[in-house]
């Protein structure tokens, strides 16, 4: 996608409360306002000048001190430092181009900024692979950063790590090995599920869809020959049915699909631990949950213990 290796970034604010970041997103640029700073001045490198014309304006010398630093940092034409932003719920990184392109110091004339350097590759959400950057699923570390006052500051270097990281799809040590064993808690859960009696496993499902937050309107096994749980989730009002099968096959669940045809529900479940073969719902919208499925909800709904001591 573009060039891997960084040794700086940088926080870049698209404009008052991001009022510029669609313009921005969208023509691959990044602005600064700053219209009182002559355009000379500021490629010229010289902060002691660039500070005097915020200390001529009143303002107070390490506010003075921290404007010249953003408008020096926008100068910068280091090509090792990648330029982040968030926006739309995702973090965007980009390279951008050495060369800062003035417009003008009128800001009605200009209102979307005095001066602004392209992107080389445009503003990118994903990182190096393909991965979404997607905010919640960042650290608040990082992602703090969205909450600076002015509008340009350099990543603290604890930052900076982790955002490569992100960028480079690696995970810390500790990641990786929690990772791993979650993997392992995963296929050992679904040895233990396939240990269950079928009435334990018929008590474990009315259990997993109570944990999230389906309420049971008829007894397992019911009266019907099909139907083994029938639910209601209070908060939308949909109904579902659910089959419960310690082994299947296919035949059975083409029979299913058959009968429940006419039957009044949102939602159809046919929970299993077992079978021989790959099953197939056809195109029917049969929710299938074999025991992998039934692993990983059991860990979210913490009946990890519940199983162990069940099948001890």
């Amino acid at each position: 996608m573009t060039r891997k290796t960084f040794t700086k970034a940088r926080y870049i604010k698209l404009g008052v409360r991001g009022g510029w970041e669609q313009h921005c997103l969208e023509e691959g640029i990044a602005p600064l306002a700053y219209y009182d700073v002559p355009h000379e001045m500021a490629r010229s490198g010289d902060r002691e000048a660039i500070r005097n014309v915020f200390l001529d304006q009143g303002k107070a010398a390490g506010t003075a001190t921290g404007h010249a630093s953003q408008i020096l940092g926008f100068y910068d034409p280091d090509p090792d430092v990648v330029w982040v932003t968030f926006s739309g719920g995702s973090l965007w990184w980009a390279e951008l181009a050495p060369d800062v392109e003035y417009l003008g110091s009128d800001p009605k004339q200009y209102p979307q900024g005095s001066r602004f350097r392209r992107t080389i590759s445009g503003w990118q959400k994903v990182s190096f692979s393909g991965t979404p950057l997607l905010i919640g699923e960042l650290s608040g570390n990082l992602t703090k950063v969205a909450a600076y006052q002015g509008t340009i500051c350099t990543l603290k270097p604890d930052q900076f790590d982790y955002l490569l990281r992100k960028l480079q799809d690696e995970d810390l040590p500790e990641i990786t090995a929690a990772q791993d064993a979650r993997r392992q808690l995963l296929a050992t859960t679904e040895v233990i599920i396939r240990l269950l009696t079928w009435q334990d496993f018929e008590l474990f499902t009315e259990l997993l869809f109570s944990r999230s937050g389906w309420q049971r309107i008829s007894s397992l096994g019911g009266t019907q020959k099909t139907l083994d749980l029938e639910l209601l989730l209070p908060t939308t009002g949909e109904r579902a049915i659910v089959q419960v099968k310690s082994a299947t096959r296919q035949a059975q669940i083409d029979d299913y699909i058959e009968q429940f045809n006419a039957m009044a529900a949102d939602k159809y479940f046919y929970v299993y631990h077992s079978s021989k073969q790959s099953l197939d719902a056809r195109d029917s919208d049969i929710i299938l949950m074999d025991a992998a499925a039934l692993a990983g909800q059991a860990l979210k709904a913490g009946l990890i213990d519940w199983l162990i001591k069940k099948a001890a």
